[in-house]
């Protein structure tokens, strides 16, 4: 009897090790640990059970798979919290937004089509959701943030979940986020329609993923945030042209908005680390400061990078008016530029040192991007007079305007280094190439003939042998790659490479 006793004891506590052992395994894959070393980038997982049990761990082997092991994913979720309790739950916790953060998935709203009290009015889970958004962005303003649709309700449950809630998933929450993601500028992830294809992936519960599930949304989410994974990583992909000497100051919004970047035979340097704009890099005539604008306020400011103390100074300050699209005179010590200061687009001298401020032009319409011919005598600029953008040259000491185009789509005008050419942007075939003509307008002639391709932001190379330019798929709202191209028109190279706008470049 008691040998019976002893071997029921033996065996009840094998199989409650068994249990303990499998629970332990399936705890331990669902909360893999994955420590924050300081470097890492950081994406946090927010949400409810759904998250809590599982994908973040799956999807932190994923980033692995893929090369990208210094992604730190950290798992934020809380079983059976709603979008008002998380949101309590973010306030008393603020710790948990500090640091570098990169990325934030958004998963809330199951518990929130609960039929207890849970339940959250449609209204309310907007509200919640748009506050925990303002939340994250106050606290990361880079931060790239997902919000995910919610994954269907396929069982009843008493007294959880019936057939309001999975009306409410798809006609109420659903449309919900879609309208905040777009409204909030955030990216939607739509796991419901990903899960009602693939009902298999949901457990017998009717709510929770599977592992096998669990896996599936990892994937989701990854494919999701691969797009933008160069750009939170700064990552910029460089091929240099054979011979490469020159170093190109170029802005890029890689890092999720526009900073000063710097490319030499070594590879690529970040000028500017900001939370702010800077953007339209021009070199110095003596190679040792770059000109820019910045926008830490409401107005477009000037500012000036010096590259020996690696520190950035405000130089020029109109506010409440904006300044734009710098260019260096040949002294050094003089700029133009274009401003709203007397209503609308007009050019303006500045002296640096002086501080004085002198109007270049005043005409109707539009004077904009301009530059300095290399002898300081006159300056080329884009202007519009209602019959289409066109480039003028302006004489400095005599007042007098010509045009120097003749059909309409022409913009960004700059001169070669010995003043004997002048680039700029035109329209062909619909899009735009590089050209070159004469100062006095003759010998125009195509330098990129690309149909396929938007080419823009012409600039010389110091020795005036080479033309860089940005080329992109489309005008706004896609990649731009940095490009060069022999000023005879032989051996395009394209430079850079990615998710980025790669625009603005000025050689030195």
């Amino acid at each position: 009897m008691k040998k019976k006793s002893s071997l029921i004891v033996i065996c009840f506590l094998v199989i409650l090790g068994l249990v303990g052992a499998g629970y332990y395994g399936r705890a331990r894959w669902f909360h893999k640990p994955n420590p924050c070393r300081s470097g890492n980038f950081t994406l946090l997982c927010m949400g409810d059970s759904i998250t809590a049990e599982g994908y973040p761990a799956a999807l932190s082997e994923i980033l692995k798979k893929h090369g990208y092991s210094d992604f730190c994913v950290k798992n934020l979720g809380r079983k059976g919290n709603n979008s008002e309790e998380y949101l309590r739950y973010l306030r008393s916790h603020p710790e948990l937004l500090n640091g570098r953060v990169n990325m934030v998935l958004l998963q809330l709203g199951t518990n929130d089509v609960r039929i207890d009290h849970d339940h959250t009015d449609t209204h309310a889970f907007a509200a919640n959701i748009q506050k925990i958004v303002e939340m994250i962005r106050e606290r990361q303003p880079k931060a790239r943030i997902y919000l995910a649709t919610l994954p269907p309700v396929l069982k009843d449950i008493p007294g959880y979940f019936d057939w309001t809630s999975r009306r409410r998933v798809r006609v109420e929450m659903n449309p919900y986020i879609a309208a905040l993601a777009r409204r909030l500028h955030c990216t939607r992830v739509d796991v419901y329609r990903a899960f009602k294809r693939h009902p298999e992936w949901i457990g017998r519960d009717g709510i929770h993923p599977t592992r096998s599930g669990m896996r599936k949304l990892a994937k989701i989410y990854f494919k999701a945030i691969q797009p933008d994974i160069a750009r939170i990583l700064g990552v910029i992909h460089v091929t240099l042209p054979p011979g490469f000497h020159d170093r190109v100051a170029f802005q890029s919004d890689v890092d999720g908005d526009t900073e000063l970047y710097l490319l030499t035979s070594k590879g690529i340097q970040k000028l500017t680390d900001n939370t702010f704009p800077d953007e339209y890099p021009v070199v110095s005539p003596d190679g040792k400061r770059i000109l820019y604008m910045t926008r830490p306020g409401k107005n477009w400011e000037l500012a000036i990078y010096f590259l020996d103390r690696k520190k950035s100074v405000i130089a020029v300050n109109l506010s409440p008016y904006n300044i734009y699209v710098p260019a260096w005179c040949p002294d050094g010590r003089h700029i133009i530029f274009a401003t709203d200061k007397w209503g609308k687009s007009e050019l303006a001298l500045y002296d640096l040192k002086g501080r004085h401020l002198t109007r270049l032009t005043d005409t109707i319409g539009k004077n904009t991007l301009p530059d300095c011919s290399p002898d300081g005598k006159t300056i080329v600029f884009t202007g519009n007079r209602g019959l289409g953008w066109h480039i003028y040259k302006l004489d400095l000491k005599s007042g007098k305007i010509i045009k120097l185009t003749h059909k309409r789509g022409n913009c960004r005008p700059h001169y070669s280094p010995d003043g004997r050419w002048i680039a700029f942007v035109s329209e062909s075939n619909g899009k735009t190439d590089i050209f070159l003509m004469r100062p006095d307008g003759r010998d125009t002639h195509s330098l990129t003939k690309d149909s396929q391709h938007w080419d823009y932001y012409p600039a010389w190379s110091r020795d005036g042998e080479r033309v860089y330019f940005s080329k992109s798929v489309k005008h706004r709202g896609a990649p731009w790659h940095l490009w060069v191209i022999n000023s005879d028109g032989s051996h395009a190279f394209q430079i850079t490479r990615g998710f980025s706008k790669d625009r603005f470049a000025d050689v030195f």
